[in-house]
């Protein structure tokens, strides 16, 4: 079993470029006295770019996701505070300037006493580089719900006009709102690469309908490969659940396609069930295929952008861009929420996220839920 926790770091990183961009500084911490070591630390000292404490008073800078940096937030500060090395990105925001990010390396220097003396910093301050993976992934969960209206409107045509066509419309209309969600999301990290795109806006929705829509997105392209697709969502009949509803989506969304892409032939299921542990009760929301399955080798790696596994590599789906997992990745970081990898080449696969209980709900109430047995 692979488990995905909430691991990857917050902090991004930008391209120095020529070194001879780069401000070197030197915090002597026993005098308390900070030194520019080379022309291009001095030249953004003078523009009155925060080095340290004092300085976030006359020009404040912002962290990523938009919050206020303290002194304590300052890479230099926290090197010697904690003594190890310390990587951060900001972002600096000045009136009637473009916005730029300030990157900062810092590393604490110690003398035979294992004492910190000093610490030596890089800073680079330069226009914001997009996040193309992120970007890229918006793209690419774009085509879950794009694919699903291709083929629900190939089946409207081929019925008859006074046809019972709710069902098929509902599944329209549901593929429809989706994919305009996601092209908000594309459209703001356009507009705005710097701030991260959206934030994680967290809301109370219903559960089971929101999952049941996820499913009958991979309605048609199940059927067109003749695979059994069911549901089992009993558990999570009634609930609520406090999430995002677009990066949720996304994410269970790329779990469900894969594994009816790389399902040749049997079943995939979605289903709900609870599951209690040290941490409490939780709600396992499970996508199982009888499909190619993953080597326990490959079962790290292909949380890798562009990395695909065996199967995919051998011919047995061409479709994929090995960037749908990687996405999932990130999104079970940004929703902080578990993920349990269960599978063997050859033999099928399980995803399990895990939900938290005091992320559900009923009726406006804290769940607790009676577990079978």
């Amino acid at each position: 079993m692979t488990t995905l926790h909430s691991r990857r770091g917050t902090t991004a990183s930008s391209s120095p470029g020529k070194a001879a961009l780069l401000g070197q500084v030197y915090l002597d911490v026993r005098r308390r006295l900070l030194y520019c070591l080379n022309d291009r630390a001095r030249q953004l000292r003078l523009e009155g770019l925060p080095f340290l404490g004092a300085d976030l008073e006359q020009q404040p800078l912002h962290t990523l996701s938009g919050e206020l940096v303290t002194a304590a937030d300052l890479p230099l500060i926290r090197a010697w505070r904690e003594a190890r090395p310390q990587e951060a990105t900001f972002l600096l925001k000045r009136e009637g300037s473009a916005v730029r990010h300030v990157s900062w390396s810092a590393a604490p220097l110690f003398n035979r006493d294992n004492q910190v003396i000093g610490v030596s910093g890089c800073i680079l301050c330069a226009p914001p580089e997009p996040d193309w993976q992120a970007l890229a992934g918006l793209a690419h969960d774009l085509r879950s719900p794009l694919q699903a209206l291709r083929l629900l409107v190939t089946l409207v045509q081929g019925q008859p006009l006074g046809g019972d066509m709710g069902p098929i419309l509902d599944r329209i209309r549901s593929a429809a709102e989706r994919a305009q969600l996601i092209g908000r999301d594309l459209l703001e990290w356009c507009r705005g690469p710097l701030q991260g795109g959206r934030r994680v806006e967290q809301s109370w929705f219903a559960l089971e309908p929101f999952l049941k829509d996820l499913a009958q997105e991979q309605w048609g392209e199940a059927r067109h490969k003749s695979l059994e697709l069911t549901t089992d969502l009993e558990a999570a009949q009634g609930l609520e659940i406090h999430s995002d509803r677009v990066r949720l989506g996304r994410m269970l969304a790329n779990l469900l396609s894969n594994a009816v892409r790389y399902t040749r032939a049997g079943r995939v299921e979605f289903k709900a069930s609870w599951r209690s542990d040290a941490r409490g009760r939780s709600l396992v929301l499970g996508v199982v295929d009888t499909g190619s399955g993953i080597s326990k080798e490959e079962q790290e790696s292909i949380f890798h952008p562009f990395e695909r596994g065996r199967a995919a590599k051998e011919g047995e789906s061409s479709s994929g861009s090995g960037i749908g997992l990687a996405v999932v990745e990130r999104l079970v970081e940004e929703l902080k929420l578990s993920l349990e990898v269960y599978s063997e080449y050859g033999k099928g696969s399980a995803f399990h996220l895990i939900i938290p209980g005091p992320a559900l709900r009923t009726r406006g109430a804290p769940v607790t839920p009676a577990l079978p047995g």
